[in-house]
């Protein structure tokens, strides 16, 4: 499990899919509300974003072997990449929707060149690439996996998030090294190209976790 990311709550989950279409509030305006009004127990970064104008995008996180559900703000863009903070004061970094690395949390994900599978993924073709994920080992050592990868078209697939529907392209991520695998999966918006949805291996430790942009 990812020890630092305190979940918010499961019921913020349900306001944020759903309650933002019906109220017109936007999610982060959904969040404080879960908090009473105040922030007394998040951190100060992420109490700004609470209160941020224009209020900031929210992600659904979920630690799938844990059964842990989570909801992260948008905190900073810079090119491709977006880092999103929990309440806590961990952050995920993204590269155009893959996970890139992971910043207070015991995953230890420091960094990932991703290039080849994001080209393949987000323009919809099949095809092999290679991907390499640094940890932080229990030494306080950096070591580099290298993954060979199969990336596959699994077909249309619709989302409903609300009263929204989405077209998605659905894209699979199988990876192997010497002594570990894993299998990704990506759900590509036909419209925006953007990966709205995914589940991820994140680490040894942490196993999958999934994702899914909230809707305004």
């Amino acid at each position: 499990m990812i020890l630092r990311l305190t979940f918010i709550c499961l019921a913020c989950l349900t306001l944020l899919a759903c309650t933002s279409q019906r109220t017109g509030k936007q999610p982060a305006e959904l969040v404080l509300e879960v908090f009473g009004g105040g922030a007394d127990d998040v951190t100060p970064r992420f109490a700004t974003l609470l209160r941020a104008e224009p209020p900031s995008p929210a992600l659904q996180v979920a630690i799938i072997d844990e059964q842990v559900n989570t909801t992260l703000l948008l905190e900073s863009r810079s090119g491709n990449f977006e880092t999103w903070l929990s309440s806590d004061g961990a952050s995920l970094t993204f590269e155009r929707g893959m996970l890139h690395s992971t910043r207070g949390t015991n995953t230890g994900l420091l960094a990932s060149e991703l290039s080849e599978p994001l080209a393949l993924v987000l323009s919809g073709r099949q095809g092999t690439s290679d991907r390499f994920m640094t940890y932080l080992d229990g030494d306080d050592f950096a070591v580099t996996r290298t993954f060979r990868c199969t990336v596959e078209i699994e077909g249309s697939r619709t989302l409903t998030q609300g009263n929204q529907t989405i077209s998605t392209r659905l894209m699979s991520e199988d990876c192997r090294s010497l002594g570990q695998s894993f299998r990704n999966l990506y759900w590509v918006a036909t419209g925006s190209g953007r990966i709205v949805q995914s589940r991820q291996w994140a680490s040894d430790v942490t196993g999958y976790i999934s994702t899914r942009v909230v809707l305004k």
